[in-house]
């Protein structure tokens, strides 16, 4: 057994609020010659032991899980941990001569406002583009982690943006899966045959058990490379949902005829073994809305100081005729248990991967054709304004309009969707127009967008169309019985919707009682021609830049 005996992890996760204590899981894959493993806490002078249980055995090592339980408190707490192996501090290397064996975290204060911060899109989607981004892959994560330690050194905060970051919520696309289908990957000669060859191939043994290594070794390989990550990850209580990229490129906007051969089916089931393990820490999460030993989704339900979370799963049972499936049923009654506790200055977090309100795509022909260049026929239809999928959007903002209409008479109630995926930054807003069930028109539904925190923005051509696309004036959405919404993109004070920079957001509720939104961004601009070699060489040594943009709500 080595001295450093961690190969991921700790993961540290946070499972909402449970008999007034906040609960919290610390996962980690250890070495395969592991038996057992106890997690050692310190809260202030109390010092604590739990066992961990073994999840599951894998082919590079053991998953194992534990959780801590944190009573509520007048005062915040932050908590020191260790993994103890044969009564020796667990590690990992940080580099050849430093190991990491201890790390801490920040538990607010029973009636504390938070601060979280949100981020998706960790990855590239081409190596090409990998290649050829000046800026180093993880430099947003290097802020993340430098602000988190300078918080969490003082700790004596006035202001809640000083505050340590309470929960770090992940909206999608933390691993990215298409090399899949690259050369020397598992699924490349599937690839090149025909359709109807594809369709029908079996899959044997061996190729089952290479798609499980690739997807394991692409975890491995996304969380372990950069040291700021993997401090974030194992000092940042984190939720995470996935999307797309973290089973295939597109996934649920493909014809069934694909996505149910048998060869997309042994893709899903090893990206849903590793996403149930590493990103939702095990069925046992305690903020999942099923609790069974194999859920149909992985929607889940949190309660978090001065936050209702409601986090959907979109892909699980997502086809192009339906996003939800079953989890519909079950983000309606998580509203219903919110609203059944709601306390007064609490705010709904709605966790969708991809955004509700983004720049529309008109059905003119000319904004399809200047889209279809760009965004592919999946991604398009990956989007809730794509035909298919217009009446389940409605359904979905009519609920959470009716959610926050029936607490508005006790308590004004604020809703936001946080969503990923496009690499963008932006935000929006959802207004009723009018409403017989709701004459005083105060509901409002403000959509947020972080995207991403590695992966660049739209090249210029393409930020080009989305510019163009975004100054379409966005049609009012009917949902019924008289109830209509507009949708608004907002301006910055440069007058920009968009900020094509990558990012990662914080939100807090402020002193003036609004909630601001500050997007963290690297200001080097992603290459700007279509020659992405002739532009990376001449910035070969790029100036880097870090900027804070923020807006109210």
């Amino acid at each position: 057994m080595s001295s450093h005996n961690i190969v991921l992890g700790p993961l540290l996760g946070l499972e909402g609020e449970h008999a007034n204590a906040t609960i919290y899981s610390v996962c980690f894959l250890s070495e395969n010659d592991i038996d057992a493993a106890s997690l050692a806490y310190r809260i202030g002078k109390q010092s604590l032991r739990s066992e961990f249980t073994l999840i599951s055995t894998l082919s590079r090592g053991k998953f194992w899980r534990a959780e801590i339980a944190i009573p509520l408190a007048p005062l915040d707490q932050v908590c020191n941990y260790q993994i103890l192996i044969e009564s020796q501090a667990a590690s990992y290397a940080l580099t050849r001569n430093s190991l990491v064996a201890e790390w801490s975290f920040f538990c607010p204060a029973a009636k504390q406002r938070i601060q979280l911060a949100f981020a998706s899109c960790n990855g590239f989607s081409s190596d090409k583009v990998r290649a050829q981004h000046p800026a180093p892959m993880d430099y947003l994560w290097q802020r993340m982690q430098q602000q988190q330690a300078a918080h969490m050194a003082n700790v004596d905060y006035a202001e809640v943006v000083d505050a340590p970051y309470a929960a770090l919520i992940m909206g999608g696309d933390q691993i990215y899966a298409d090399a899949i289908f690259n050369q020397k990957q598992p699924l490349y000669a599937w690839s090149q045959k025909p359709l109807k060859a594809q369709l029908s191939a079996p899959v044997s043994d061996t190729l089952r058990q290479r798609i499980d290594s690739f997807y394991l070794d692409t975890y491995l390989r996304s969380w372990t490379q950069s040291a700021a990550l993997r401090y974030c990850l194992a000092s940042i209580p984190s939720v995470m949902m996935w999307d797309d990229h973290d089973i295939i490129d597109g996934w649920g906007s493909q014809p069934y005829r694909l996505e149910a051969c048998p060869t997309y089916q042994a893709m899903f089931d090893s990206a849903k073994k590793y996403f149930t393990l590493f990103q939702v820490r095990s069925v046992n999460n305690q903020a999942l809305q099923q609790t069974t030993a194999a859920p149909a989704h992985f929607g889940m339900t949190l309660r978090f100081r001065d936050y209702g979370l409601l986090v959907m799963d979109n892909r699980s049972q997502r086809t192009l005729h339906n996003i939800m499936g079953s989890g519909k049923a079950d983000f309606i009654q998580g509203l219903s248990e919110l609203q059944a506790g709601w306390q007064a200055g609490q705010k709904l977090l709605v966790l969708s991967g991809v955004p509700f309100l983004y720049r529309h795509f008109s059905e003119s022909d000319n904004n399809i054709r200047l889209s279809i260049h760009f965004d592919a026929y999946d991604d398009m239809a990956d989007h809730w304004r794509f035909s298919t999928h217009y009446d389940e959007m409605c359904s979905i903002l009519q609920r959470l309009l009716q959610f926050q209409a029936t607490l508005q008479a006790h308590t004004p109630t604020k809703v936001f969707i946080i969503s990923g995926d496009v690499h963008v930054a932006a935000s929006g807003i959802y207004r009723e127009q009018h409403n017989p069930a709701n004459p005083s028109n105060t509901g409002n539904i403000v959509q947020l967008i972080s995207s991403g925190i590695v992966h660049p923005p739209p090249m210029s051509m393409e930020q080009s169309v989305i510019r163009l696309a975004s100054n379409v004036t966005q049609p009012d959405i009917d949902l019924g019985g008289g109830c209509v919404l507009s949708a608004t993109l907002r301006k910055d004070a440069s007058g920009n919707r968009f900020l094509f920079h990558r990012n990662y957001a914080c939100i807090h509720e402020g002193s003036d009682h609004k909630v601001w939104v500050n997007w963290h961004y690297e200001t080097i601009d992603f290459p700007h021609a279509n020659d992405l070699t002739a532009r990376a060489q001449s910035q070969a040594s790029p100036s880097l830049g870090y900027q804070v943009q923020g807006l109210p709500y």
